[in-house]
């Protein structure tokens, strides 16, 4: 069986894959720079555990400004 490939990441993932901290990502998500997936669709039910998508990962990346 082939294996699929990894559509999305846990907070804690994506900032490792991008090399940052958690907190970085929490705060490009809290500033709208990042975009993240919710995995409950009840919106009177708070929490839940949110993913982000490589293409979003990606889209933010290449928006930072080159160092």
């Amino acid at each position: 069986m082939r294996d699929l490939p990894r559509l999305a990441y846990t907070r804690k993932e994506a900032a490792e894959m991008c090399g940052v901290s958690v907190d970085t990502i929490a705060k490009a998500k809290s500033s709208g720079a990042l975009k993240a997936k919710r995995l409950t669709q009840d919106e009177t039910r708070p929490g839940g555990k949110e993913l982000y998508t490589y293409a979003a990962l990606e889209a933010w990346l290449r928006g930072l400004p080159d160092a």
